[in-house]
């Protein structure tokens, strides 16, 4: 894929999502800028086996059927894409030595989590997903946001029809979004019905998934205080959850305030992520004065650290037409780098009443640590895509310890 059509096409996702979530039947204030994905991105409509792209995927039925989910504790641990991968992290200490670092995995986890991943479908053509043949394109979300939360949770993470990049702003978008919905919500379903129980849990998404995902918390978690009471934390990354100014709740979310501490409950972890030095421009995020402008929750503060406790960076991608370049200086064997107490975060306001996650690079007077990634590259432009494939990279580490803090707090 070109540059010119990735601008051309985070263009068009701002602005459709924008005008869909203000169209939302339950006054959502929710947008999304879209992520990484596969496809052959040349606007053909043929892409690589996902979809003919002509927008009429039939809803998947029997989400009972582990087939169905990218990772669910009933598939054997050698297909689950979640407990079967290898997270382990090559650790750089600030003066330069490196230490392994693996991945456990929760024997008998105590909560579930339920996870959609975002817009991996790149064609430009308005349509949907239509089978999973070749599920590489997902993969790089899942591994990067989701995977890791196994070292607490049994993880859920549903396969589903999401829609192609080239629907938002189309006429299309409305209907194909809710064709999507429909998927995200029949899998809630099979699990909730047939295995949450009275066990608490985490929702969480990105992109494309938060927007499913925070209308599911909308229609089937807010309206029932028995579900309200068990929701550990909604992780609502990269979206546009909105809540009036100096309030921590209305607007997206009537019952589910923003998350102030660390063992608070019931609440919603959010924001959407920019470089310190290139914060969103006027319209990047949203128009001026809205009445539930776009709200920022900071991991970093949520967990008491003066820097991110831990900044989990890939080595590998299932998506290189469009992989944002990491250079890490030499070659490592782990599919991820994990830096420590390197990375800043900030909640900062845009000039249009928007906030946001502002990342700073902050090495102390004696680390020989430096950022790989280059937040000057035009992809990272905050009128593209600011640093929304990263948006849970950088606070992965204190994000884990928030949910472990709160699962702790809800018992």
């Amino acid at each position: 894929m070109t540059l010119m059509h990735t601008r051309g096409l985070v263009a068009l996702v701002l602005s459709g999502l924008i005008a869909c979530a203000s169209d939302d039947a339950g006054g959502s204030a929710e947008t999304t800028t879209e992520t990484t994905g596969d496809g052959d991105g040349d606007g053909d409509g043929d892409g690589d086996g996902d979809g003919d792209g002509d927008g009429d995927a039939q809803p998947l039925e029997g989400y009972d059927d582990p087939a169905l989910w990218l990772c669910h504790p009933d598939k054997a641990e050698a297909e689950d894409q979640c407990r079967g991968a290898d997270l382990s992290a090559t650790q750089i200490h600030p003066d330069g030595t490196t230490t392994l670092v693996e991945h456990t995995i929760a024997q008998d986890p105590g909560f579930d989590c339920f996870y959609v991943y975002p817009t991996v479908d790149l064609r430009l053509q308005p349509g949907q997903t239509e089978n999973f043949d070749d599920i590489d394109q997902e993969l790089d979300p899942l591994l990067n946001q989701a995977a890791r939360f196994t070292s607490m949770c049994r993880m859920f993470a549903p396969l589903y029809h999401q829609v192609t990049i080239g629907t938002f702003g189309s006429p299309e978008a409305a209907t194909l979004l809710d064709a999507a919905y429909q998927d995200v919500h029949a899998a809630y379903l099979s699990w909730r019905d047939n295995h949450l129980g009275d066990r608490k849990f985490v929702i969480m998404g990105h992109s494309q998934g938060t927007y499913l995902t925070t209308r599911l918390l909308q229609e089937e978690i807010e309206p029932d205080a028995e579900l309200r009471s068990r929701l550990i934390a909604g992780l609502m990354i990269g979206g546009a959850v909105g809540v009036p100014d100096g309030e921590l709740v209305g607007g997206t979310f009537e019952q589910l305030p923003l998350c102030t501490t660390i063992e608070q409950t019931g609440c919603v972890i959010a924001y959407r992520s920019y470089a310190t030095e290139l914060p969103p421009g006027p319209g990047n995020q949203g128009p001026p004065g809205a009445s539930s402008p776009i709200a920022c929750t900071n991991p970093q503060v949520l967990a008491s650290g003066s820097k991110f406790s831990g900044a989990y960076l890939p080595t590998f991608t299932h998506q290189p037409a469009v992989f944002v370049p990491i250079d890490y200086g030499v070659e490592y064997e782990t599919p991820f780098v994990l830096y420590r107490d390197l990375y800043t975060g900030a909640c900062l306001t845009d000039s249009d009443g928007h906030q946001y996650l502002a990342i700073g690079v902050e090495p102390g007077p004696s680390d020989l640590r430096q950022n790989p990634i280059d937040f000057n590259q035009p992809l990272l432009n905050p009128s593209l895509l600011g640093l929304h494939v990263f948006d849970f990279n950088f606070a992965l580490g204190d994000l884990l310890d928030i949910v472990q803090a709160k699962a702790h707090a809800a018992g």
